[in-house]
């Protein structure tokens, strides 16, 4: 997927003839273009819906017409804050499969190579994977801390370890020692970051997909090096 080609148009699935997600409990967002971005909360399945002709969304870094961003990797969303409130009390906690949220959350927060298994938000993000076999309990609590600032990807690079390609966009963006981390694309270029260390989960070294996608953000005008 080349990720130059979603800004500052939004590309949609066409033709496929999906099935298209409840959208009674949908979180939504409007496109630059008018349209809206609709994200089921059960199912994160993601479709862009103009003029009543809704069509699933493709992989990659969609701009809304505020200016935030929201990622689609394998046709869902990468939860944000206002998707979370959104779905608050809704059917996303019940439906999630046990463990497998504390597991992107520890990846995502720990890194795939324990770079920032020494950090306190680390040592959390364990401790809620741990619970995640007590119902109502863990699972829920790593699906909140998905989009919960407390709760940081993790920029670190272990010792004796190479830097990957999101680990420098993210030193890029947000620069770094972190003074540009309210730039608008440091979030998105972390959340990219998060979905690289889940990728390389087993396999610190391997190349992936968002780590493609990384590379070629390092061109994009939206990732404006920090000063």
């Amino acid at each position: 997927m080349n990720i130059l080609a979603l800004f500052p148009r939004t590309l949609v699935l066409a033709g496929l003839g999906l099935s298209l997600p409840s959208l009674a409990d949908a979180w939504s967002g409007t496109m630059p273009d008018g349209s809206q971005l609709r994200v089921d909360p059960s199912t994160r399945r993601a479709v862009r819906d103009q003029e009543g002709a809704a069509r699933p969304m493709w992989d990659g870094v969609h701009r809304l017409d505020d200016g935030s961003v929201v990622i689609i990797r394998d046709g869902t969303a990468v939860p944000t804050k206002q998707m979370m409130e959104t779905w608050q009390g809704g059917p996303e906690a019940a439906t999630a499969q046990p463990g497998g949220e504390c597991e992107r959350l520890v990846q995502r927060v720990c890194g795939p190579d324990d770079g920032c298994g020494q950090a306190a938000p680390c040592a959390s993000a364990r401790k809620l994977r741990d619970a995640a076999g007590t119902a109502g309990i863990g699972q829920d609590a790593c699906i909140q801390a998905l989009s919960d600032p407390a709760y940081p990807v993790c920029t670190a690079v272990a010792p004796g370890a190479k830097a990957t390609d999101c680990t420098r966009l993210v030193e890029r963006v947000c620069g770094a020692d972190g003074r540009c981390a309210q730039s608008p694309a440091c979030d998105p270029a972390r959340q990219l970051l998060g979905m690289e260390s889940e990728e390389r989960t087993g396999d610190p070294r391997a190349i992936t997909a968002t780590g493609d996608q990384c590379r070629q953000a390092m061109t994009n005008p939206f990732f404006q090096p920090c000063p």
